[in-house]
């Protein structure tokens, strides 16, 4: 965040090729931020997202690899037009119903009046009668698995209850289409789906999308491609190689739509997440089932550093840091200044939004013919009006309309800017607690608030993304404040702050406790010359 210092490329102005694009309430944190962020949208929802755009790119209907690389290398025309990606889904209706609906493999596991030669006959004959009636989707046969198992029920299912266990967030309860599975194969990363297995928005939402197009249009965009496809889609991990014996070979695929839309057609937070995104890949020491915890959590952090520089530009505010409590809570003083800082990270999208109105309607030649009309009514009516065409608002038009008379233009302004700022949904602002909740990076409690805070998993995902040989722990500390603004002991406490935002003995305490966090996790030692040296013990294999 602190390091973007560099202008950023013009805006990407193409948005006609979005099918729901107009299926907001205005056109205005879309315009600044992309199309579209929505809170339902966990981090590791928004990993998979990408992961099920690279599967579908990459790999053909019959499920192989196409030799040359179809991710992460799409341009437009020139570089203010957005990328032509259609975008198919695949349903995974077979092993979506099989795992997460059918309830009669255990029944008739368990059922002693079925022979053990007919108990496969007997779950083929259920599987097909139950999709049959619930589903009713043509064409499905569930009859390919006795293949796949040469008749062998227990093998099955053996298979079925492995898979089962791959099961992302269990405990919440989502419709059976909408379950997620760790992405250790092509065959286990599925899309969101509705109950009649078509392309939903309810928990992949474009976020997705949106760090696709990052990463596609950032300098580390080839060796980001080589990795995923090394680590997400090849064959090779035995989960997968269970799985594909669930699918059957049957072309599922939807005819797709096209991608979100990204604003800018450059910036640095683009480039930073797609380096931590190639340094937690290029971990070859980390196992790969290991890679998408750190991944999802440094992805949202680079997300809410992208909300904050793009606030920052458009609005001319100060970067504000991240001061990061490590004590957990215990340290007050330090709990309300990360508090402080965590609104006034909102803040700034607020800030950003009115400034980009305020500067985007004074041009409108119409908004200016409304300020200066003689006529009350007129001048209201041409206001209203210029707003709307202005930022594609005529829904808050209408409700605007049913309860609002005749008002001055700077007071219809007013009311859509307010309008604007607390809006319901996909609002930018209120995205950053449960990112930084869901990621470890933001902890709330019903007596003390919310604040920053750092969780183990992520503290070593922090170390997994940014440290390579050994480095001092001073060292470590720094390179997080100059690459996101993170802000933990006293030397960057002074850089950060031009008056001591609480006594510096916070900051000192705060230090010792991520010194004393790290070495149990065993990323930390204490030489014999007193010097503390972060180390990733994952990193010895790396390889380029």
């Amino acid at each position: 965040m602190l390091d973007a210092v560099e202008a950023p490329a013009g805006p990407v102005t193409l948005r006609s090729h979005l099918g729901d694009g107009a299926d907001t309430l205005m056109w205005v944190q879309e315009e600044l931020f992309g199309h579209r962020f929505v809170e339902e949208q966990l981090p590791y929802m928004l990993v998979l997202e990408v992961l099920a755009i690279c599967r579908v790119l990459q790999l053909g209907d019959d499920g192989r690899h196409y030799s040359e690389t179809r991710i992460f290398n799409q341009k437009g025309h020139t570089p203010q037009t957005h990328e032509s990606i259609i975008i198919p889904v695949i349903r995974s209706v077979e092993l979506r119903y099989i795992l997460f609906r059918d309830n009669s493999l255990d029944r008739i596991a368990k059922d002693e009046r079925i022979a053990a030669q007919d108990r496969f006959d007997a779950w083929v004959e259920a599987l097909n009668r139950g999709f049959a009636n619930e589903v009713r989707i043509g064409g499905v046969n569930f009859a390919y698995l006795k293949d796949r198992f040469d008749g062998n029920f227990e093998d099955a299912r053996q298979a079925v209850r492995i898979i089962k266990g791959l099961e992302l967030d269990v405990l919440n309860n989502r419709r059976y289409t909408s379950k997620f599975l760790a992405p250790r194969g092509p065959s286990l990363i599925l899309n969101d789906v509705d109950l009649k297995y078509v392309a939903d928005r309810a928990f992949f939402g474009r976020g997705g999308e949106m760090i696709y197009l990052m990463l596609n249009r950032s300098a580390r965009a080839s060796d980001v491609a080589r990795e995923v496809k090394q680590y997400f889609l090849s064959t090779s991990d035995p989960a997968e190689r269970l799985a594909s014996r669930l699918v059957p070979n049957t072309n599922d695929r939807t005819q797709g739509g096209a991608i979100g839309y990204l604003p800018l057609d450059s910036h640095p937070a683009y480039d930073r997440l797609a380096e931590d995104w190639n340094a937690i890949l290029t971990l070859r020491s980390l196992p790969p089932p290991q890679k998408f915890e750190p991944l999802f959590r440094m992805t949202a952090l680079n997300l809410v550093c992208y909300f904050a520089d793009r606030a920052r530009e458009v609005s001319g505010n100060a970067v504000d840091p991240i001061p990061l409590d490590m004590t957990g809570g215990a340290n007050s003083n330090l709990r309300d200044v990360s508090k402080n800082y965590l609104n006034r990270h909102k803040q700034v999208i607020d800030d950003a939004v009115e400034s980009h109105i305020r500067e985007k309607i004074a041009g409108v030649h119409a908004w200016n013919v409304a300020l200066a009309h003689e006529d009350a009514p007129t001048r209201s009516e041409m206001a209203v009006d210029a707003i709307v065409r202005t930022f594609d608002a005529k829904r808050w038009a209408d409700k605007a309309a049913a309860s609002e008379g005749i008002k001055k233009p700077e007071v219809w302004l007013e009311a859509f800017i307010s309008a604007t700022k607390r809006r319901d949904r996909n609002n930018i602002s209120s995205m950053i607690t449960p990112l930084g909740k869901s990621s470890g990076f933001v902890v709330a409690r019903r007596s003390a608030g919310t604040w920053f805070s750092a969780s183990d998993e992520f503290l070593e995902a922090l170390v997994l993304a940014t440290v390579r040989g050994p480095i001092t722990i001073d060292d470590f500390l720094t390179q997080l404040y100059k690459r996101y603004g993170i802000v933990i002991g006293p030397a960057e406490q002074r850089e950060a702050f031009d008056e001591p935002p609480c006594d510096v003995s916070a900051f000192e305490e705060n230090l010792r406790v991520l010194e004393k966090r790290l070495t149990g996790l065993g990323y930390v030692k204490r030489l014999s010359d007193d010097c503390a040296f972060v180390s990733n013990v994952y990193s010895r294999d790396e390889q380029s």
